[in-house]
Parts: C-alpha cells; structure tokens; sequence
C-alpha cells in the first residue's frame, strides 16, 4: 500500500489520491459524482484536495466494486449502510457498558 505524504495541511490532489489508492481519474470522477468521495476544495477536477482519511473510503468503494461488480450508486449505498451500522455497534457497545454499571449498583 503505498500512501502519499500530503505536505499541504493533510489535503491530497486528485492526482495524489489515484495514486495512493490505485484508481484512475476516470473513477475518481465517478465516486465524486456518486458522493462517495468528496474533494474539500477545487472546482476542477485538477483543482480538487481531498482529505488523507479519502484513501481508506475510496480503497474500501474500489474492492467493493471488485469483489462485488456493483455500480457506483449501489457503492453509495452499500458504504452508507456499512458506516450506520458501525454507528449502531458503537452505540450498542456503549449502552451494554451504561447497562453493566447499573447492574453492579444492585
């Protein structure tokens, strides 16, 4: 895996972002317009700055549509699914530790 060194205050270029997640700017283009990745600054595609944490989202959106053949809204989906049930996880976690704290009160 190789990840570039974003020397501008953690943004990374379009151009910077394929590279460290091993798309191209075709698909790059995709997952802007499908909402899956979303530049912080630029109106151009050569303008756009993206965030360091957009190559984890953008590998994960480019093995899901590998392993899977899914289009790119179904991609949408799919992460927009897996990030509210990792909400939900949390959320359980920590109500069962609220709920052990009662149960030692008793």
């Amino acid at each position: 895996m190789k990840i570039i060194e974003a020397p501008q205050g953690n943004l990374l270029t379009s151009q910077e972002l394929c590279v460290s997640s091993d798309i191209s700017e075709a698909i790059l283009y995709e997952l802007v317009e499908h909402s899956i990745a979303i530049p912080i600054e630029g109106e151009r595609v050569t303008e756009w700055q993206f965030t360091v944490s957009t190559v984890i989202l953008v590998k994960k959106a480019a093995r899901i549509q590998h392993d899977l053949s899914l289009d790119w809204s179904a991609i949408a989906l799919v992460l927009q699914l897996l990030d509210e049930r990792d909400e939900l996880i949390a959320e359980n976690q920590m109500l069962k530790q609220h709920l052990s704290r009662f149960k030692h009160l008793e």
